[in-house]
């Protein structure tokens, strides 16, 4: 059976991976968070009980699947990194921004909301809600080299392998797209994450044009983020790589 490569840029404490192969304890959390934000708040989607029935037993198969898959996360924020136990279960961890340069450098991963450990931190400073004093240095690495020198290491490990490529990286998602479809071709198999960053920093053109490029190249995509509402669309997308011939 072909590898399930997990590629996480922009992991943010690796909520969507810990939706499914964390502990039990981190899924029923976030599910009663949700019945609560709803029923007693009265915030967000409703969560019907057949819903979380069925991301409760598609979070089943996959996690008795954990063997063929293999994970590695991207993180430009090290103190992020430096807070979280749950990215010693990776394969990998890189603790790099992905640029659309042509160089390793050091980069300024700007602070959103004056939070360090937010999720709207970007290496964007055009980003409507980061402040340009405020920053942490990290070392950014072009997208191309990143995903050429990662497919060499994978081609040494396996003859047989499919992509997912999960991505919340405020801004910068079509750049990290783009290079990893000219590596990997049809070994890419599903985009999974959030686009809305592209729209709302590089404008509607480079959103639609990133659009056209998913549908020209037949790339599904798949909402996938810490919400739970995401995550029977993301759990159906991921098994279904189980189910197409490579």
């Amino acid at each position: 059976m072909h590898k399930i490569i997990y590629i996480d840029v922009g992991t943010h404490f690796c909520q969507e991976y810990q939706s499914i192969f964390g502990s039990h304890r981190y899924f029923f959390y976030k599910i009663l968070r949700r019945f609560v934000g709803y029923h007693i708040l009265r915030k967000g989607e409703k969560l019907k009980i057949k819903t979380f029935l069925n991301i409760f037993r598609l979070r089943s198969q996959l996690r008795s699947m954990r063997d063929n898959f293999e994970f590695y996360f991207v993180e430009a924020n090290p103190k992020i990194i430096s807070h979280c136990d749950v990215y010693k279960q990776a394969h990998a961890v890189f603790n790099v921004a992905l640029t659309n340069e042509k160089k390793i450098d050091i980069v300024k991963l700007y602070v959103a909301n004056n939070n360090y450990l937010g999720q709207g931190n970007s290496i964007l400073k055009e980003k409507y809600n980061v402040s340009i004093n405020e920053y942490i240095p990290t070392i950014g690495v072009p997208s191309l080299i990143f995903f050429e020198n990662l497919s060499e290491y994978l081609k040494n490990l396996h003859t047989n392998y499919k992509v997912i490529l999960r991505l919340n990286c405020e801004g910068v998602e079509d750049d990290i797209i783009y290079a990893a479809h000219k590596v990997f071709g049809s070994n890419l198999s599903i985009i999974m994450g959030s686009l809305k960053d592209v729209k709302e920093t590089k404008g509607h053109q480079a959103y639609q044009n990133l659009k056209n490029f998913l549908n020209k190249n037949n790339l599904p995509f798949a909402h996938f983020k810490s919400s739970v509402t995401t995550w029977i669309e993301s759990f159906k997308s991921i098994l279904m790589l189980f189910k197409t011939k490579q």
